[in-house]
C-alpha cells in the first residue's frame, strides 16, 4: 500500500524500516513527548515493529513511513486499535500518531502525511472514529491536531505526565 500527497510517499510498514525506527527512537527531540520520554531500547523496538505488523496483517491498516525523497526516511503515521478500555474512551477508536524526523520539522509534513492518511482510514471505511493522544506542553503536535478537525476530549496522566485525548469521527 503506497498513498502519496504533493510531496510525500507514505509506506506501508514493512520488515525494511526497522533500522530506521530504531535510529529515529533515539533521537531525545523526538521522543521527547512519547510514553516516559526516554529513548527506546532495541527490544522495546522490535516489539513495536512486531506489533505493527501483525496488526497490518490482522486490519489491513497500521504505521506508515513517511519519504520526503526516494529512499528516504522522515517519520511515521501509526495507526492502532484500541478497544473501548485502551481508548480511554468507553468505545473502540483508532489511535493515529506521527513521529517526524527533526531535519523536517517545520515543513508541515506531519499535518501533510497524517491528512492523507486520515483521508484514507475514513474513505476507505477502517474506522468510524480517530483518537489523537498528545502532550499538551507539544505545541506542533497540538496544532497538527487543530489542523486534522480534532476536538479535545479528557486529560489523564501518565508517567506523572498530562496526556490529552482528542477526538475526530468521520464525516457523514
Amino acid at each position: 500500500m503506497l498513498l502519496t500527497t504533493e510531496r510525500l510517499t507514505l509506506h506501508a510498514w514493512s520488515e525494511a524500516f526497522f533500522d530506521d525506527l530504531f535510529a529515529l527512537a533515539q533521537v531525545p527531540d523526538t521522543v521527547r513527548y512519547v510514553g516516559t520520554g526516554e529513548p527506546w531500547t532495541r527490544e522495546y523496538t522490535l516489539a513495536k515493529h512486531r506489533a505493527t505488523l501483525e496488526h497490518w496483517a490482522e486490519h489491513g491498516f497500521g504505521w506508515f513511513a513517511v519519504s520526503a525523497a526516494p529512499g528516504s526516511f522522515d517519520g511515521v503515521v501509526a495507526l492502532v486499535c484500541r478497544d473501548n478500555i485502551e481508548s480511554g474512551l468507553g468505545h473502540p477508536a483508532v489511535e493515529m500518531g506521527w513521529w517526524i524526523a527533526r531535519p523536517c520539522w517545520g515543513r508541515g509534513y506531519a499535518t501533510e502525511a497524517t491528512t492523507a492518511v486520515r483521508d484514507h482510514v475514513f474513505s476507505s471505511g477502517f474506522t468510524d472514529r480517530l483518537l489523537a493522544i498528545y502532550e499538551p506542553a507539544n505545541a506542533p503536535s497540538a496544532r497538527v491536531v487543530a489542523k486534522l478537525g480534532f476536538a479535545p476530549h479528557s486529560t489523564f496522566p501518565v508517567a506523572g505526565r498530562l496526556q490529552q485525548r482528542a477526538i475526530l469521527n468521520r464525516p457523514r
